[in-house]
């Protein structure tokens, strides 16, 4: 339970750290649900189009993967900062684009070669990421996912880069005033943003589901935005509550087989939690002890 729990709060954590690294910068990304599609879509364009090594085609359809996010986040960023549009505006209809490129991906030029089902083809298992326990969905992935948060935590915390980041989303105008050039910080943040949750589509592709198809996620981007809220918007806290919010969603689906309770209910957990976390976040901004 509890290796699947980490499974399927990979994802999770992928879409929370690119939230995370946006809000610290001062920009709403709403988008990482489009940026993880398109990291997924590009990931499945090389994985199952091209022929390389196995370990090769892995390391491509991941760079692929972080490389389409950015670029999606890129054209957010141009949005913002050329046309004025505002960041969440520009993201989250992104996220509609994104998913209707999948949708006629999968029906379209990357469909399948017998052109029965609405998906690609599936990945060359030599390209798929290593499973690190026998039996189990436990894949690389998550390892990598792990050490990015504990990367990102590491960048914000003790490089100059990560302060000037940081100093652009706390205090625009005295970062200016330092020398600090905020929108070219911003833009930086926004493209990392982006390959951070494109890279998370494209390790869900090559560690859990093998090929590209309709609905290929079920609303990770939304929902690494709360993982990242009740993580207190720190890199290890979203670690922490990536792995509760896949542990509520493994017990739910559980269940909901045994005991026929509706899938709703994980829903109603994963909103108490947000609840909780922001009251709790209220609270000790006011300065108050958590009870």
């Amino acid at each position: 339970m509890i290796v699947e729990a980490l499974v399927k709060g990979s994802p999770l954590l992928f879409c929370a750290l690119s939230f995370l690294i946006a809000w610290k910068a001062g920009i709403v990304n709403v988008g990482a649900e489009g940026q993880f599609l398109a990291g997924a879509l590009a990931a499945a364009a090389v994985a199952t189009r091209l022929t390389a090594p196995g370990p090769v085609l892995a390391a491509a359809a991941l760079a692929a993967g972080a490389g389409a996010g950015a670029a999606w986040a890129g054209i957010a960023a141009w949005l913002a900062r050329r046309r004025g549009v505002l960041d969440v505006l520009a993201t989250i209809l992104l996220n509609f684009v994104a998913a209707g490129l999948v949708s006629v991906a999968v029906h379209g030029f990357l469909q399948e070669r017998t052109r029965t089902f609405p998906q690609t083809d599936a990945v060359p298992e030599p390209a798929r990421l290593p499973i690190l326990l026998a039996g189990t969905r436990l894949h690389a992935g998550i390892v990598l996912a792990a050490l990015l948060a504990a990367a990102v935590s590491l960048f914000l915390r003790r490089t100059k880069a990560g302060f000037r980041l940081l100093a652009a989303g706390a205090g625009p105008r005295a970062a200016e005033f330092a020398g600090i050039d905020v929108p070219a910080v911003r833009s930086a943040a926004f493209l990392a943003a982006g390959a951070v949750a494109g890279l998370g589509g494209a390790v869900e592709l090559l560690g859990v589901a093998g090929r590209l198809f309709d609905a290929f996620s079920p609303g990770y981007g939304y929902l690494g935005l709360a993982v990242a809220v009740v993580g207190r918007l720190t890199p290890l806290g979203s670690a922490a509550a990536a792995a509760v919010f896949g542990l509520v969603n493994v017990l739910s689906s559980l269940l909901q087989r045994r005991a026929g309770i509706s899938a709703a209910s994980a829903l109603a957990i994963e909103g108490a939690l947000v609840l909780a976390a922001l009251a709790l976040r209220r609270r000790s901004r006011r300065g108050e002890a958590p009870a």
